[in-house]
């Protein structure tokens, strides 16, 4: 019997909606108990460390370029906690880091410090008695933010709840902070995972966070605690699992045991020779000190589509009244500026402000989609003046240092968000440059306003753009009876020689047809 096309749909979205209707389902009555911050005045070693450094209603910082100093500075702060620690996450992997962190916030909880974890729910699928495991310490709570409802780990599924909930499963928690005893935050673009840590053989990310102490600390912690206490965040005991007291146990001794298998290994002793946060304690290493400005999506923006921008992210940093008036060096992985940036970027360049983009080559981008999102701005970039550089997968020596490998066998890709305005103001967070940050996910980051801040990224920027390092895309315009034929052009420094060439560097004839099938899609809103 020949069974119809229509009929073979039908049958593939009735067995869909079986397989769903089998998978478990959160407890979405679970109690939802509000808590908030410690508060930032009351006395502890950490703030008595901080107020002979830092002023009284000032705010520090230093920044966190290397991976093992990032990783280092978090499991310090750990340990160094006696009240709280709040841990706010896209991702949070169980790797070599993910544990590590893991079993430094379990050794907290164990001397009596509260524990608030929270993650977005994109990546837990498989991770779910992990997460209710520490969920069952008595001094660890849990909560995953804007999570499925349907509990499984087929991608079919979750695809299925993604496209009946599209509006607000597509919109993604993608703040990045972890918070000591409100004293010491750190923010940035570093997810929990071995590739942001120098610690995966097959990519680095090479990424930027900045540690931040005194007053801006109590606004991170706000800005935690709105997210922490909203409707879109869900305790993890409402998830169809219940872990016990045997497991935590067995957990807990596995964990700390790791740890200490880890940190007297090679890697570990990087992470201690690394670790920043001694120096910043006892003044050895100097705080810049300056002023800043929390600028965060509301935790809101994942339930329903805004009609204004103005309580937006963007909307705050345009309030901020920052923009450049000599320079604008962006610094985005994922850059597609869709209409309203190339406004910027046009009105910018009309003033004489000169603007340089870093994002990843195609070969060292992670996500080819939006990749190529930017492709199709490339020309009306560089005919508006901008200039691009794309970063190689692969750095040769130059007699500097572009980041913090673990092993020289990682392929290098950018991650860090990071603007810099007229070597004033800088921007960390969380913010890619395109139209999913802008719009669709929630993002975070701190502006300071530091020239010694903003020279250092630059520095680390610059380093990045130099032609050993990165190709830098350039317009050569043919005259072709008597029309102009423009087209691109890639130059670098390879080995000592300057190369030119018309293909994409680093694809083959298959990527190069795939870009040109996404560069068609009608998809940048969500890229």
């Amino acid at each position: 019997m020949r069974i119809s096309p229509d009929a073979r749909v039908s049958f593939a979205l009735a067995a869909l909606l079986a397989l769903a209707g089998c998978a478990p389902t959160l407890r979405l009555d679970t109690e939802r108990p509000p808590s908030h911050a410690a508060l930032n005045q009351v006395d502890s070693p950490l703030k008595s460390r901080l107020d002979m450094h830092i002023p009284p209603g000032e705010s520090g910082f230093h920044l966190l370029h290397g991976g093992h100093a990032a990783l280092a500075a978090r499991l310090a702060l750990a340990q160094r906690a006696t009240r709280t620690l709040d841990v706010q996450y896209y991702l949070f992997h169980h790797d070599t880091s993910g544990k590590l962190v893991a079993a430094a916030l379990l050794a907290a909880a164990e001397r009596g410090v509260r524990v608030r974890v929270l993650i977005d729910d994109i990546d837990t699928a498989d991770k779910e008695v992990r997460l209710a495991t520490l969920n069952a310490h008595p001094n660890i709570q849990v909560r995953l933010f804007n999570p499925f409802h349907t509990r499984s780990a087929n991608l079919f599924v979750k695809g299925w709840q993604a496209l009946r909930e599209n509006v607000r499963l597509v919109r993604r928690m993608h703040n990045k902070v972890f918070i000591a005893d409100n004293q010491i935050g750190i923010a940035g673009g570093r997810n929990i995972g071995d590739e942001y840590f120098s610690a995966h053989h097959d990519i680095a990310f090479i990424d930027l966070d900045v540690i931040a102490a005194g007053a801006i600390v109590d606004e991170l912690s706000q800005s935690f605690d709105q997210y922490w206490n909203s409707q879109a965040a869900v305790p993890a005991s409402a998830l169809p699992v219940n872990p016990g007291d045997i497991r935590l146990q067995r957990a807990s001794r596995r964990l700390q045991q790791f740890r200490s298998e880890r940190l007297g290994s090679d890697y570990g002793r990087a992470l201690t020779a690394a670790d920043p946060i001694p120096g910043l304690l006892t003044g050895k290493t100097p705080w810049q000190i300056a002023r800043a400005d929390l600028i965060v999506d509301p935790p809101e923006k994942v339930l329903k589509r805004s009609k204004s921008t103005s309580k937006l992210l963007i909307g705050q940093l345009a309030g901020l009244g920052v923009d450049p008036s000599r320079r604008a060096l962006i610094v985005s992985p994922y850059f597609v500026p869709g209409a309203t940036g190339m406004a910027y970027f046009e009105y910018w360049r009309s003033q004489g402000v000169r603007v340089d983009v870093l994002t990843n080559a195609y070969a060292a981008s992670d996500v080819p989609v939006v990749h190529a999102g930017y492709a199709n701005y490339r020309i009306p970039l560089l005919e508006a003046g901008v200039g691009l550089y794309e970063l190689k997968p692969v750095a040769e020596p130059t007699g500097g240092r572009l980041r913090d490998l673990g092993s020289g066998s990682s392929r290098a890709s950018l991650h860090a968000k990071t603007f810099v305005f007229d070597d004033e103001h800088v921007f960390i967070g969380s913010f890619n440059f395109d139209p999913r940050s802008a719009l669709l996910n929630t993002e975070m980051g701190l502006v300071i306003h530091s020239p010694e801040l903003a020279r250092q990224v630059t520095v680390i920027a610059e380093d990045a753009m130099r032609p050993e390092r990165s190709y830098r895309p350039q317009l050569d315009v043919e005259t072709v009876d008597g029309k102009a034929d423009r087209h691109l052009q890639w130059h670098d420094i390879h080995e000592g020689l300057t190369r030119i060439t018309d293909i994409e560097p680093g694809t083959t004839p298959i990527q190069r047809g795939l870009l040109r099938v996404l560069q068609a899609l009608p998809i940048e809103e969500h890229l």
